[in-house]
Formats: structure tokens, sequence, C-alpha cells
């Protein structure tokens, strides 16, 4: 089995500094798309459907 060289770690630092640039660009493009209300208002019932469940898990 070989050691990796010092060529690939800069190979792969170069690979991942490229991946954290496309999640950084595709979580900028996502925070800036409008949220339709409607798909708000199911988040919000859906977190409120969470706490109750956990209470009613808690009190059990």
């Amino acid at each position: 089995m070989t050691r990796p060289s010092q060529r690939d770690f800069t190979h792969n630092a170069s690979v991942d500094q490229k991946v954290d640039q496309e999640i950084a660009s595709l979580l900028t493009a996502i925070e800036q798309e409008k949220v339709p209300d409607r798909l708000t208002e199911l988040a919000i019932a859906l977190q409120n459907a969470l706490i109750q469940k956990r209470r009613c898990e808690t009190n059990n």
C-alpha cells in the first residue's frame, strides 16, 4: 500500500474547497428564493405538531 503524496493532499484540499464553494453558492441561492405563503403555513403547522408530540411523549 502506498502512502498519499503531498500532491494527493493538495488535490483533495482543492476538491474540498470547490465543494464548499458550491455548497455556499447553493445556500445563497436558496436564501434568495421567495417562500410561498402556503409552504410557510405548512412549516409552522409541522413545527406545532412536533412540539405537541414532544409534550405528549414527555408526559408519558
